[in-house]
């Protein structure tokens, strides 16, 4: 069987894993780095053996019959160009969280990639995390009975400035697009419904960031259950990422389960022995998994997930949030 190629624009800490989950994989093979200093993909190329051609320029890339698929993995603010022409060339995409920073260059995505007919994933990676694989199953088999509320914090120090991009509001964003859109996503995902209405506020403390590094989300449901979210990146701790998921027949937080409908005689909380999402090191997130599905859903012709047009909802969430935060009232979602 041949390998699928896939080229990477942007070769930054994310972008190294991207190059390992798809070199670990025996379907596909690394083809192509596009950085705009040249030196980090030299480094890339030279650490991985890769056989693969370094440039400046993506647009070089997009024509090549040996590309199949193409990672953009740039800075946030950078996005939609990339996506935008590697679908018109009928590549599949891997794009990094957050889509992007406005709701008009996700459409602009997200018309592109309709168009084209291509597949694409979201770079929510911890889709394929051990604790919140456990979660979806447990609550697809009905354990917990009605899930009425769920909640979850991102909560990591992130105090870098304006000066280095991730810091700045042009180019980073906010602290729930940032960081917070995979609790967000996680939010959606464990609800099991689409938002309606959402209520923020955030808090600005002597972080240098250009933007508020606290934000709090109460987000309404269409099936009746609220979803509580916050992203910090000021309270001086280790990274946590917080998981609640709250039913009539059971409940979860974190790794700590009480199910009894599922476990009879069950009398307290028990312990899932399971990688948690405990850490904000690029290196320790399931990217394998995430490229793998992607390779997967490719060569079946499946619907990845999460792909564009599922995390455009995710993105929805996170603009409504900032927009309430900012404006001092809930705002309603378009559409719902």
């Amino acid at each position: 069987m041949s390998k699928l190629g896939v080229g990477i624009i942007g070769c930054g800490w994310v972008g190294e894993e991207y190059i390992k989950a798809f070199q670990n994989d025996a379907r596909s093979e690394v083809r192509a780095l596009v950085n705009p200093s040249l030196a980090r993909p030299e480094m890339y190329k030279a650490k991985h053996g890769l056989n693969c051609t370094v440039g400046s320029d993506a647009d070089a890339i997009l024509p090549r019959d040996d590309i199949d698929i193409v990672v953009v993995a740039t800075p946030h603010d950078r996005h939609t160009p990339y996506v935008v022409a590697a679908a018109a060339a009928g590549k599949h995409l891997v794009i990094e969280k957050p889509v992007a920073l406005t709701p008009e260059d996700v459409r602009r995505q997200q018309d592109a990639v309709r168009e084209a007919d291509v597949k694409s994933v979201v770079s929510f990676v911890l889709h394929w995390n051990p604790l919140l694989m456990t979660v979806d199953r447990l609550i697809e088999r009905g354990a917990f009975g009605n899930v009425f509320l769920v909640e979850v914090d991102y909560l990591h120090r992130i105090w870098c400035g304006p000066d280095r991009w991730l810091g700045s509001a042009k180019q980073g964003g906010t602290s729930i697009l940032v960081g917070g859109c995979h609790a967000v996503d996680a939010l959606r995902w464990f609800a099991r419904s689409e938002a309606v209405e959402v209520t923020a506020y955030q808090t600005k403390t002597e972080n240098p960031n250009e933007y508020p590094g606290t934000i709090t989300a109460i987000v309404k449901f269409a099936n009746g259950a609220i979803g509580r979210v916050t992203s910090s990146f000021d309270a001086q701790m280790p990274y946590v990422f917080h998981i609640g998921v709250y039913g009539t027949e059971g409940s979860i937080r974190n790794d700590k389960v009480y199910a009894p409908k599922l476990f009879p005689g069950q009398n307290g909380f028990m312990t899932i022995p399971c990688v948690l999402p405990d850490s904000g090191d690029v290196a320790h997130h399931p990217f394998q998994g995430e490229a793998s599905h992607l390779l997967d859903c490719i060569l079946e012709d499946r619907r990845p997930f999460p792909d564009l047009d599922d995390a455009v909802k995710t993105m929805d969430i996170c603009f409504a949030a900032d927009a309430s935060a900012a404006q001092g009232r809930p705002v309603a979602l378009a559409s719902a």
